[in-house]
């Protein structure tokens, strides 16, 4: 008798900085699930020790090699994506980094660049070569995980200049992603403050704000897990939709909107 077992769709996803903090906390949600294929990408493979231990454990996540802005290594990471998958449905760009928190007269040209090419050229780079995959998908999805400090209009009190600069910069990419390829594409661009964090990264940037800013009080209830922040994105990206979700920027901890 023919197989008459219907097929679920495997829906692809792409998480990068995903060895560590939010990034692996995200994969780790993404793949307990059944019918996901996870694309985890780091910049060492080799060294991360928790992601390849969730790969040998789900069978459902495939850890590749990415360093953001590398442009070698976007290219070599959409081909194996292309060979493995032929599509990919959903990308979270969570790969950053914070420099260090500095006034605007104290961020050095090093800081202004680090972060400019992380954060902001990074992510334009992996769009730009994942374009032809996101739209074979029938639901194609980019988030990138942003912040609160690259919000001008709350302008907050916070000095952490390049991070701020750097994040600004990959909101104005998202929101002109979402302008050209939205309606024409379907895809859903959009952007993600991840909240406060007690990941390595938030760790060093509250302890790096605090000693800048001698008015601000630290307690360590301001801080959520890296679990709870990526079940909030991931809350956002399982309901997202263009019309509601797409060139927005988004609070992923109270699921409101922030003004750019």
């Amino acid at each position: 008798m023919p197989n008459t077992a219907v097929t679920t769709p495997v829906t692809v996803y792409l998480v990068t900085g995903a060895n560590r903090g939010i990034g692996l906390s995200i994969a780790t949600i993404l793949a307990r699930r059944e019918n996901t294929l996870v694309f985890a990408a780091a910049r060492q493979p080799a060294k991360a020790d928790a992601l390849n231990a969730l790969a040998k454990e789900t069978g459902r996540v495939e850890v590749v090699k990415y360093e953001s802005a590398n442009e070698e290594d976007t290219k070599l990471l959409a081909q194996v994506i292309e060979e493995k998958a032929g599509k990919v449905d959903v990308v979270i760009a969570n790969a950053g980094v914070q420099t260090g928190c500095y006034s605007i007269l104290k961020t050095t040209h090093q800081d202004l660049t680090q972060s400019f090419e992380v954060n902001a050229v990074g992510p334009v780079l992996l769009f730009q070569a994942l374009y032809p995959l996101l739209v074979k998908s029938s639901a194609p999805q980019f988030a990138v995980v942003s912040s609160i400090l690259a919000s001008i209009g709350l302008a907050f009190p916070f000095e952490s200049e390049a991070y701020g600069i750097s994040k600004a910069a990959v909101n104005y990419a998202v929101k002109r992603i979402a302008l050209y390829h939205g309606q024409k594409d379907r895809i859903v661009a959009h952007v993600l403050h991840p909240g406060a964090v007690a990941s390595d990264m938030g760790l060093s940037a509250t302890a790096s704000i605090a000693a800048t800013n001698p008015d601000f009080k630290f307690s360590d209830d301001m801080l959520i897990s890296p679990e709870q922040s990526a079940n909030s994105i991931v809350d956002i990206v399982d309901n997202a939709t263009l019309e509601k979700t797409g060139g927005k920027f988004w609070d992923a901890t109270t699921g409101e909107e922030i003004p750019w």
